[in-house]
């Protein structure tokens, strides 16, 4: 049998994707989630499901997926997905049932239908759940998001935000909340936002990570998913300096590559371009 299914911890690696996220989540005893998928405008140019994110799946001997999750239908996020919906065995799909009118987006409802995979409706959906030893929460948006007439939601800040919780380490994944979105969570959870480890909102943009916010946080360590000189500029100088400031490490993939992170649920290890930290 495969050692996955034999391992305590808990793995999580930020793949390399350039602009865009995409999580691979390795819980102890096998279960897995893919937290996005990476992805560009337009998948006949480049496919980053199946070109970056399906071989690390393959290498790991990944054929099934338990858990995908959509945070947002924004391409860089959504895209990558679509390869791994339709060519692995895929469990269930977590979105946050908000529509675009994008090709990528009518692809992934075309999958999810021909398949008959599992997505349940967000507003119903339980928001947290046990697997193995570890706990997944939905921390974000509200269940009546949709409804709301604020000026100032769009897809961003819509973005669904998951926490991890394994043992005393934890994992927080903001998909692309800004300022408004991440004021609206801080109000909402308040000190259950305190995470280990912070997958950095919107790539580091400096329409994200505020003070409030990451106080309420107050991250070891913070990862960011961006791409290398990419036309975003992301991420930006002050956020860094923020990061730094709050006494964060950082690790940003446009610099470090993939980025894995081991965990006993006491204490943890990060291994950035083969070499351990």
């Amino acid at each position: 049998m495969d050692k996955r299914f034999w391992n305590d911890n808990l793995r999580i690696t930020a793949i390399d994707v350039g602009q865009g996220t995409a999580s691979l989540v390795e819980f102890p005893r096998g279960h897995t989630a893919l937290i996005d998928g990476g992805g560009f405008s337009d998948n006949t140019i480049f496919d980053m499901g199946a070109v970056v994110v399906a071989p690390i799946l393959w290498r790991k001997k990944i054929r099934t997926v338990e858990t995908l999750i959509l945070s947002h239908p924004n391409s860089d996020h959504l895209n990558g997905l679509l390869y791994i919906a339709q060519n692995f065995n895929v469990k269930r799909i977590w979105t946050n049932g908000e529509p675009v009118e994008t090709l990528g987006y009518k692809n992934l409802v075309a999958i999810i239908k021909s398949k008959e995979i599992l997505n349940p409706i967000y507003q119903t959906m339980n928001k947290t759940e046990h697997i193995d030893n570890a706990e997944i929460k939905i921390l974000y948006p509200p269940a009546d998001f949709m409804s709301n007439n604020e000026k100032w939601r769009n897809t961003n800040n819509n973005s669904m935000v998951i926490k991890i919780i394994f043992g005393t380490v934890s994992f927080l994944f903001p998909g692309d909340i800004e300022k408004a979105a991440e004021k609206e969570l801080v109000a909402m959870v308040g000190a259950d936002l305190k995470s280990t480890v912070l997958f950095s909102p919107h790539h580091g943009s400096r329409t994200s990570s505020t003070i409030v916010f990451m106080e309420k946080v107050n991250p070891e360590i913070v990862i960011i998913s961006s791409g290398f000189h990419g036309r975003f500029k992301f991420p930006h100088e002050s956020v860094l300096n923020r990061y730094t400031l709050l006494g964060c490490r950082f690790y940003n993939t446009a610099k470090d590559g993939s980025v894995t992170i081991r965990t006993n649920g006491k204490s943890l290890t990060i291994d950035s371009c083969g070499v351990k930290d």
